[in-house]
């Protein structure tokens, strides 16, 4: 139910309920007569859908180019009492990743669970599952899983076609081992059962296989372990028929084969693979306790029905094996999402006023599923929103600044709601623009001048009461004659809008905030220059200012904790308009915090850059102190190169390169492009903070100082700050920061992405990250030093000239050390060369084959060519 969570028994893996992820359908739980012992907790209940055509799950955080298996699954069970599900009576609706059609979901049995799989590529940071109501049936679900998989795996799903799962089987089961799942597979793969006494026989063994260091599917050791060979025979054959279709389905096979038995010098295992008659992969000896696979990276279109056999070669002495199989049947994406701008305004309209229509899924495609009121142009590119009528929708509140991104918008019509404020200046430089109706809100401000201009020039068809409206809202014909203003009448453009299932996390955890509408934030406008004293201290905002029980409203009443500090307490909020913030609030016992408060106040009001982290409003209410900044909703460098991200993946070096690059033009902005140069002296990967698509911005600016006169000088200190194993070992001696210093820090956090260790190794004793490197560097084992994570998956020239410049910026005498602006430079340089570099794993991420072809088909194998 709504809210709800739970681990699963078997695989414990954390379930939780769905309405965070979807806002549409109906809760149901499945007939009691369907609830045995043997249906998963997950099973129990459904979400349908019996209202509007397309109903779509969004799934986040999901990462751009990162590839994911994607799991639904049905059981009827009688839910709506109507005895539908049967062979007679069956429910048929379609399921869509994205806007591509993925599978029709037909159910014929009700007490049945259908599971149905995809690999797939995110696109965006966003995976969007639908279902769509087809008039067969009504749509409904039981469960919906989305589970990380590595870029590398499964080189047939690329970001032009995802592959949809026809069977998985572990060959010749046990009964020990019936279902193998998470956690014997990491990705929980379901593997199924499959026997066919009395034709197989099995060979089993209790030893680990283990996995080639480039595996493209790496199956679990616990199916490897049993395996089917033929009785009384030299071959073992399977078979399965293609799928009905409008077109020839086109598959691919992945077939498994490890060695169990330890063999003797005269025995022999070597086998032929055939299909339809024709030899398909010749002469193969599987490695023993190896996981060896072969599949073919082009897809199969042959025939109704394929047919394996596997036969041992003459000279061989043993009979074939297998150990599992996997089909894929190749699914296409022909349909081309809205551009993603377009599509972020509009999600965020929605949010943000709370639109009650069905919006569901892509705004634009496909054509026939388009959102009602929404009007598309589409063309060999991406789909873009032209037109938006919100007329008569009841949305209160400022002007939605998400229209602003709307750059291909031709008629925006947003009359007869309760909309306040101001008219924003943005509505001017949308230069499609062609047609705007605000007629009937309540805006206090007179038309800006840049859409008078554009009204009486003919270029703008522009409607507003020129009169007394329902709000009384200044719009006066006083007002209006003194901006001369001509009002033509507007072409109107239409709109309209429309909670448990159960979503499973493993390895990267799912988890969307929405929230209610009785946490509105009340609004509040901009306070210009407004001072306000800490301490005797006057600092000067241009920010937005909020009371305390604001605060306590943007936070859900300070609910959920981001990170502490010596500050305080840093937590997760909402705006009004649906914007995530991180609201550090001063605690009340901390002096040093209401220091650091003031410093930073005064820092963020000056500092401006797209990699420094932004202020966003503050609080002086009484003896509440608070800085509201933007989100970063990844969180920091350090927790990535911790692990402590649950992303269930470490950062590639590229991912490094580009984080540190953006952290560095922030560092240099701070030392030369402030009016007073800053010395931030608390540079580290834990203040370098990670947006949704790993944006770096530097934070924490509560111990930076100004420098004044000459950019060189040093500051004097009277007490050491900073974090240990990031401090200058001259500040050390003289207590003398400068620009140097953060040169110096910075320089650690270049050999912490190179090694992926902190700055002090713990182990026997305490050893400084440079101390730890310099044995290697000196031996030039580079691969000694760099981060096991990366597994070999970098070009040397760029890591090397990254420690090279590390080792240049943690020089004991800051005068040798590069300035900012030089670590840009050699940083970017280091990128080109990585950019440039034919790596291993782009070359198989294309779907290359790992070694060899056969001669005799398109066919690849994750055997060694040793182990034939």
């Amino acid at each position: 139910m709504s809210g709800s969570s739970y681990s699963d028994t078997k695989t414990q893996l954390e379930y939780i309920s769905d309405d965070q992820f979807i806002d549409t359908g109906t809760n149901y739980d499945i007939a009691t007569n369907y609830k045995t012992s043997s249906v998963a907790m997950q099973n129990l209940n459904v979400r349908s859908f019996p209202e509007g055509v397309r109903n779509c799950y969004t799934l986040k955080p999901a990462f751009q180019e990162n590839k994911y298996l994607i799991r639904a699954s049905f059981l009827y069970g009688n839910y709506d009492g109507l005895r539908s599900g049967q062979d007679n009576n069956p429910i048929l609706f379609d399921l869509h990743i994205g806007v591509n059609f993925w599978k029709t979901v037909n159910i014929t049995d009700a007490s049945k669970e259908y599971r149905f799989e995809a690999i797939t590529v995110a696109l965006f940071d966003f995976i969007q599952v639908c279902l769509i109501n087809t008039s067969t049936g009504t749509p409904f679900i039981s469960s919906l899983e989305m589970r990380p998989l590595k870029s590398s795996l499964y080189p047939t799903a690329n970001a032009s076609q995802s592959i949809v799962l026809v069977y998985r089987n572990n060959v010749a089961s046990t009964s020990t081992t019936p279902l193998i799942r998470y956690p014997d597979d990491p990705y929980d793969r379901i593997w199924r059962p499959w026997d066919n006494v009395p034709y197989w026989s099995v060979v089993s063994t209790a030893s680990t296989f283990n996995n080639y260091d480039i595996d493209l599917f790496e199956p679990p050791s616990a199916v490897f372990q049993t395996a089917a060979v033929p009785v009384n025979d030299t071959s073992l054959a399977f078979y399965w028929d293609s799928e009905d279709g409008p077109t020839t389905p086109q598959y691919f096979v992945v077939l498994y084969m490890g060695e169990a038995e330890a063999l003797n010098g005269t025995a022999k295992r070597v086998f032929d693979i055939y299909l339809n008659g024709q030899i398909w992969f010749p002469s193969l000896a599987p490695p023993y306790l190896v996981t060896g696979s072969i599949y073919n990276p082009s897809p199969l279109a042959v025939s109704a029905r394929y047919i394996f056999s596997l036969n041992a070669t003459t000279d061989s002495t043993l009979p074939p094996l297998l150990n599992g199989v996997e089909a894929y049947s190749l699914m296409l994406l022909p349909e081309i999402m809205t551009d993603l701008d377009d599509v972020n305004a509009i999600m965020e309209i929605k949010v943000q006023h709370e639109v009650k229509r069905n919006w569901m899924g892509d705004p634009c495609a496909p054509k026939k599923y388009a959102w009602d009121g929404v009007s598309c142009s589409y063309g060999a590119n991406a789909p873009r929103i032209i037109a938006i009528n919100l007329s008569s929708s009841g949305l209160t509140g400022y002007m939605p600044s998400s229209i602003s991104m709307l750059k291909a918008i031709q008629s925006l019509d947003l009359s007869y709601n309760k909309l306040n404020g101001t008219i924003p200046d943005y509505l001017g430089s949308l230069s499609s623009l062609k047609v705007l109706n605000l007629t009937g809100n309540c805006f206090s401000e007179p038309i800006p001048d840049v859409l008078l201009k554009r009204s009486t020039s003919g270029l703008l068809m522009l409607r507003i009461d020129n009169g007394t409206n329902k709000c009384d809202n200044g719009f006066s014909p006083d007002n209006i004659s003194k901006k001369k203003k001509k009002i033509t009448t507007p072409v109107i453009v239409v709109i309209s809008v429309v909670p448990v299932v159960l979503l499973a996390v493993v390895v990267s955890t799912l988890w969307i905030l929405r929230r209610s509408s009785q946490d509105a934030l009340p609004l509040v406008g901009e306070v210009p220059e407004r001072k306000i004293d800490v301490q005797g201290h006057q600092v000067q905002f241009e920010s937005r200012q909020f009371t305390y029980m604001q605060l306590a409203n943007i936070t859900n009443k300070f609910k959920r904790i981001i990170g502490k500090g010596g500050f305080g307490t840093v937590y997760h909020g909402y705006l009004e308009d649906g914007t995530e913030v991180a609201v550090k609030l001063l605690s009340e016992t901390s002096e040093q915090g209401r220091k650091e408060f003031l410093a930073e106040a005064q820092n963020l009001t000056k500092v401006h850059h797209k990699n420094l982290v932004s202020l966003v409003a503050y609080c002086n209410d009484g003896e509440h102190l608070a800085l509201v900044y933007e989100y970063m909703a990844q969180g920091s460098l350090h927790d990535h190169l911790r692990g402590k991200t649950g992303l269930g993946r470490a950062l590639n070096w590229r991912e490094r390169l580009h984080i540190v690059l953006e952290a560095a033009q922030g560092l240099d902005y701070l030392h030369k492009g402030c009016k007073l140069p800053i010395i931030h002296r608390d540079v580290k990967s834990g203040n370098i903070l990670l947006g949704q698509n790993l944006e770096a911005k530097i934070a924490d600016f509560g111990l930076s100082k100004a420098v004044l006169g000459n950019t060189q000088t040093q500051v004097s200190t009277m007490a050491l700050v900073g974090t240990p194993g990031y401090i200058d070992p001259e500040y050390h001696k003289s207590w003398k920061v400068s620009e140097k210093s953060d040169v110096y820090s910075f320089g650690v956090v270049l050999l912490e992405i190179i090694t992926g260790e902190p700055p002090i190794i713990e182990g026997k004793g305490k050893v400084h990250i440079l101390e730890h490197v310099k044995p290697a560097l000196n031996r030039g084992d580079v691969a000694k030093i760099v981060d096991g994570r990366l597994c070999g998956k970098y070009d040397v020239n760029s890591v090397w000239k990254v420690l090279d410049l590390a080792m240049s910026c943690t020089e004991e005498n800051s005068a040798k050390r590069p300035t900012m602006a030089e670590v840009v430079m050699q940083l970017k340089e280091s990128l080109t060369v990585d950019n440039a570099r034919e790596r291993g794993d782009d070359f198989y991420s294309e779907g290359t084959p790992v070694s060899e072809k056969s001669a005799f088909a398109d066919l690849s194998a994750s055997f060694s060519p040793s182990a034939r």
